[in-house]
This record gives structure tokens, sequence and C-alpha cells, in this order.
């Protein structure tokens, strides 16, 4: 809530959560809704106003739950048709007033490591605020992740496993969402499949579970393999997937923090498919390829000047994706370059391509991923290139312009341009906000707490990495990129 004045801040509650709904509903009829912030009191409340929850369930029924006893409401004192936690640290009371004029809010540092774009919220008026004796503000930094929300994060994705398993899709054996996929970005989910098209199943069910809506890549395995063990789940994945067939593409609601849709809370999303294949769901025509293990970064980089980086760690792990950072300089360079590098008889067996921006470090594969993760809209930034190839006596090799031969296999590379989107270049006309960096004091308050607080092995911060980096996209002078 941006603070505009002693008694007026924005109330920022996004279009799809439940808070809009009812602000909707007073608007209907014309009148005042009260509201009330609680902030501090048993963290666990914290935690409980951030959960999935269906809209027929309350918050502080959870909140008693995970706590092992009820929630103490009391009235407010200037709004008392709301009730708050009496051992709240601070109540903000107030209302939204549906007649007013929205306010221009933001940017905001946020969850996804980037600041996160202005918009227009209602105003909200402030009629008195109170605390306890000696209060505790309570607060979060957040950034480039891994920071103290990916716990949340974590949390959710192990207390809401059993009730998803049980109410919407049986199948579902395990859920992990990465940090890197700062929650909504990625989610990996193993299921115990039965037969063919259960992962189709399970991708639109998934789609359509309260905030799951907001999910953008979906992955999907199987009881073979766990999913925790990313290097052994890409391996499986990658055996299992035929980039043509076993990636699905749709579009829906984003998260309004989304940066790299087109539209604002409207975007695309990817499901890909790496469980098992039954007979019914491969495809006739397209072969696997063994993995070629002679690429190398001066490879690529010798042939296309305008590569900086290739991480070909994941093929050296047999894993056919390559990561490379690219600086782009024209409209449909990606989209170019990947039709160019799909061509190369070197390619052979590599079905997966992540370009990044050039300023992005490929071989720094976490923060690659982050970055992806956050920069891509599937549904516009993928690139399909199939490549014919003639088998013949003394090997094979690559058709050009044969329609007429009929014994060829057919390969497929998909590409995802994961780069940062501009008019110039992409005809994106959305800002592109900048990274969030932390100031020295900042990191050297949270480094100083750290061993106070039993949370595990050291962690330095993210910020590091790009402290020294001042232009582009990895400005820290302002929250958006002009």
């Amino acid at each position: 809530m941006q603070v505009f004045g002693p008694t007026l801040t924005a109330m920022h509650w996004h279009k799809h959560k439940v808070s809009a709904k009812h602000f909707n509903e007073y608007k209907k009829l014309g009148k005042r809704m009260a509201v009330a912030v609680a902030l501090g009191g048993d963290p666990v409340y914290a935690y409980s106003a951030t959960a999935p929850l269906p809209e027929n369930v309350d918050e502080y029924m959870l909140a008693g739950f995970l706590r092992k006893k009820k929630v103490e409401l009391v009235k407010c004192i200037t709004q008392p048709e709301v009730e708050v936690p009496a051992d709240a640290d601070f109540i903000i009371e107030g209302y939204v007033d549906p007649n007013d004029e929205m306010i221009w809010e933001g940017p905001f540092g946020d969850h996804t490591g980037y600041y996160s774009l202005p918009d227009w919220y209602p105003r909200f008026h402030i009629t008195a605020i109170t605390h306890k004796k000696d209060p505790v503000y309570p607060a979060t930094i957040v950034g480039i992740p891994p920071q103290e929300d990916a716990w949340l994060g974590k949390a959710t994705e192990r207390i809401f496993l059993a009730p998803i398993k049980m109410t919407m899709v049986p199948e579902i054996i395990d859920m992990d969402m990465p940090v890197e996929g700062v929650f909504h970005n990625l989610v990996i989910v193993k299921i115990r499949k039965d037969f063919a098209g259960q992962g189709q199943k399970v991708m639109n069910a998934m789609w359509g579970a309260g905030q799951m809506m907001f999910n953008k890549i979906l992955v999907l395995a199987d009881e073979q393999i766990k999913i925790q063990d990313y290097e052994a789940l890409a391996k499986y994945v990658f055996k299992n997937l035929n980039p043509a067939t076993d990636i699905y593409f749709s579009q829906g609601p984003m998260d309004v923090l989304d940066h790299s849709c087109s539209k604002l809370g409207f975007g695309g999303k990817m499901c890909i498919d790496g469980t098992m294949k039954f007979e019914e769901e491969r495809e006739e025509g397209c072969k696997p390829q063994a993995v070629s293990f002679k690429l190398d970064a001066e490879f690529f980089k010798n042939r296309f000047p305008e590569i900086d980086k290739v991480n070909t760690s994941l093929v050296k792990k047999e894993i056919p994706c390559l990561i490379i950072s690219v600086e782009k300089n024209r409209k449909g360079h990606i989209r170019q370059l990947h039709e160019q590098i799909c061509e190369l008889q070197e390619m052979e067996g590599i079905k997966m391509i992540l370009y990044v921006e050039h300023t992005v470090d490929a071989n720094d594969l976490p923060t690659a991923l982050w970055r992806f993760c956050n920069n891509l809209d599937p549904k516009r930034d993928h690139m399909l290139c199939e490549v014919k190839v003639v088998e013949k006596a003394e090997g094979t090799v690559k058709e050009v312009n044969k329609p007429q031969i009929s014994n060829f296999k057919l390969f497929a590379r998909m590409g995802f341009d994961g780069t940062r989107k501009t008019k110039e270049f992409d005809d994106f006309h959305r800002d592109w906000p900048n990274i969030i960096v932390a100031d020295d004091a900042t990191i050297r308050a949270v480094d100083e707490k750290w061993n106070d607080l039993g949370i595990g092995k050291f962690i330095p911060s993210p910020s590091l990495k790009f402290k020294k980096q001042m232009y582009g996209e990895e400005a820290v002078v302002g929250p958006l990129s002009p």
C-alpha cells in the first residue's frame, strides 16, 4: 500500500483476488467498503493470507488449524463491521469508496525479483491506526530468489498437495515449485499415469484450480522419477519428450506481476509432458536422435557474433538442451537465429534451446532459469523447427527441398525466446521493469542476522551478482527501463 498522505494510501489488490471481488460487489451496491489491515501478531496470519484457499474457506480457519488454537477476533473501533485478530501488532482501519477515482500506484519491488509495474488501484481512506504496547512492524525483503518468501511458497507446496490430490487431481503423487520459478512461473507435477492423454487431463485440471490458473510453465513427470532431483528429472523428461507433439500451449489469466505478457494479467502458458508415452501418444515419423557431445561455446560464437555465451553443460549430462546468451539487434532476430542454428548438422539430438539476454550468464544456471521464466510468454515466444533427414547407406544427410523423397526421419527442435522484449525489436508496448538489487546496508543487515536465525547454511545475497552491472536491464538507478 503506497502512502500518499497522512490518511490516504492505495489499496493494492489484484483483479483476480477475492478482495477485489468483494470490492466489485460493494461497487454494484454503491456502498463504501469497510477495510482493516492487520500487521503482525502470530506469524501464521501472514502465511494464511497468502494461502491459495477456495473462496468459501475462511483464512482464519486455516490459521487456527495451523497454530492448533482458534484466532481471537475483536471488532474494529471506527469500522465495527470488520473483525481483526486481537493479538495483531498494528491495525489500520478505514474504507474504500467505489465512487472515488482510482489512484496510480507503484512500481514496487516484488517477489518475482523484478519491480512490478504501476497500475490503477482504489484509494484507502484511513480512519484509525491502533497498536499494542511495544509493537513490532513486520516486513520482508523481496528480490532476486531465493529470498525468505521462497520458503512461504515451499510451505504452500507441501500443505496444499494433499487437498489438490483429494479434491481435484487424484493422480497427483507429488509437486515441486523451484525457487527460480517464483511460485507461479514454474511448477513440476508427478502423476500416476494409467492411460493415454492423462497428462493433458492433469494440465487442464491444474490450470483451472484457484491460483494455479497463474501458472506459466507446467512440467509433468510420472512415478518413475523423483522430481526434486532436477538433473535426473531433466534426463527423464527429455528422454520422453517429442518437442513437436508433447509441448502444449494455451493462454489465459496470468499474475498481474508478470511483466512478459503483452497484456496485463493475460498471456500464454505451456505444459511440457515428460511422462512415459503410451502407444496412442506416439507420433509416427518423429524419431529420437542420439545427442552430439561435440558442441562447445566457441563453435557457436565463431559462427554467430551476436552470441555471447553458451551453456553446454546440460548436453554433457545427456540432457539435450542448450542455453544461449544473445545480443539482439533487429526484429525477428531470435527466430532467425534459431532457424539457422537448427540447420547445423552438429545440432544432432538437441531438442530444446533457451535464449536469454546477452547480459545474462548462460552458464549460471539458477540465474539464467530465473531470468528465462520471468521473461517468457510461451505461446508468443516459442519457435519450432522441424528438420527432415534422409536415410542413406553411408549415413544420414539433411534433405534440401526434396518433398518427393519419403525415406526420411523428422526431428523437431523447440526454441524459446526468454530475452527482454522491446518495442523496437519485438513490438512490445509495455514497460519492462528492472531487477531488484539490494543496497549494501540491506545485504549487511541480513548477513549479520543469519547465524542467529538457525535457518541453515549461509547463502550470499543474490544481489551481489548484479551490483556491478549498471546498464540495460540491470540498472539499479530506477524501477523501469525506458
